[in-house]
């Protein structure tokens, strides 16, 4: 092993095609939390109590040469490493073949997409409490797709762009193969990364064939940046979602805003996420009023990490997801870990939860 780097692969996009010795390179992210989540519901749904956690843990191996006139060939492979031991090891992460160059890199294989690359820049609490996913509900979005082959350009002066295409995705929405169907997707994103400023936009459409017959194309978009004063930094991101799921006119839009402030090897953390009530959407071709109603959630995170060094860092952190009364989101959801959502025995209503956690990276 000559080498372990704690980096998340949502920041490695180009790592492989860039300068790297030949042979192989050992890297990963072992994160690894223990919490205590209540999601205030009442039995059989009830949950409270402490858990250890296996946050998105990863191992991997990339690689690359040189092949001449410029140009170097690449790969890197990743796997799922459950930390806490109550899930399966090895599952599938990020995987590709690369081929780069002076015009840019291009890339074979599973990956995520530059959808999903944006919007993992624009969060504080990336795979902990109060991660902007858990906002998610209903679209298929931020996602790891199969199939895929992309391009991204060089760096031009701070700016970047990212074009991935995938051949086949039915992976992400349940459906079995079948001959003659659609389940193509297309996503891009452009970045502009100089300095104190990062502003970014990117663009996903979904087939409609993803979702079953009669469906429509899911349409995605996001905007966001961020902005560094001295030792404070601000971020924030718009999403909306247009048919989520291929269901006709079920739209809604996910926003968020954050502050760091550093101190020393210190650093405060407050985030605010939101997601609006979905419009109201067709069930059989019809319109069905209220059908969207009561189905928005707020999360609120806020956190202190303490850098240990450059490659281990502890915290502390509290997250708490308010429901309407048809939405099941909580703070919890990319911490990997099933707790049940919690909803009122009496008046149906989902509730709100918390979560407060100690963890290591």
């Amino acid at each position: 092993m000559k080498k372990l780097i704690a980096a998340a692969v949502a920041t490695a996009v180009i790592a492989p095609m860039t300068a790297i010795a030949a042979g192989p390179t050992l890297y990963g992210k072992i994160q690894m939390s223990v919490n205590y989540l209540d999601n205030k519901g009442d039995n059989p749904g009830k949950y409270k109590e402490w858990s250890l956690n296996s946050n998105h843990s990863r191992i991997g191996v990339k690689g690359s040469e040189d092949i001449g006139n410029g140009m170097k060939v690449g790969y890197l492979i990743e796997w799922n490493v459950d930390m806490d031991g109550d899930q399966a090891d090895l599952g599938e992460r990020n995987r590709a073949v690369t081929l780069s160059g002076d015009w840019g890199t291009a890339l074979a294989g599973k990956w995520d997409t530059p959808l999903k690359t944006l919007g993992r820049k624009l969060d504080l609490f990336g795979e902990r409490l109060g991660d902007t996913r858990n906002m998610n509900s209903g679209a298929v979005l931020d996602a790891r797709t199969p199939n895929t082959i992309a391009y991204v350009t060089p760096n031009m002066s701070g700016f970047s762009a990212t074009l991935a295409y995938v051949f086949d995705a039915e992976q992400l929405s349940g459906t079995n193969s079948a001959d003659d169907t659609d389940y193509n997707a297309y996503s891009i994103n452009g970045i502009y990364n100089n300095g104190p400023l990062l502003l970014g936009a990117a663009y996903e459409n979904m087939a409609d064939d993803l979702f079953g017959p009669n469906a429509e194309n899911q349409a995605v978009w996001r905007l966001g940046g961020s902005y560094k004063f001295g030792d404070f930094k601000i971020l924030g991101s718009y999403t909306g979602i247009s048919d989520a799921a291929g269901m006709d006119g079920k739209d809604t839009s996910i926003w968020s805003l954050g502050g760091a402030y550093a101190m020393g090897n210190n650093t405060i953390k407050l985030q605010w996420s939101m997601r609006d009530e979905y419009d109201d959407w067709k069930v059989g071709g019809v319109k069905v009023n209220d059908i969207g109603k009561d189905t928005g959630a707020t999360n609120w995170a806020i956190g202190l990490d303490h850098a240990m060094s450059k490659r281990t860092t502890v915290y502390v952190e509290y997250g708490q997801v308010s429901n309407d009364d048809n939405s099941s989101s909580r703070t919890w959801s990319q911490l990997q870990n099933s707790a049940a959502a919690g909803r009122d025995s009496v008046t149906g209503d989902f509730e709100d939860n918390t979560g407060f956690g100690i963890g290591i990276i």
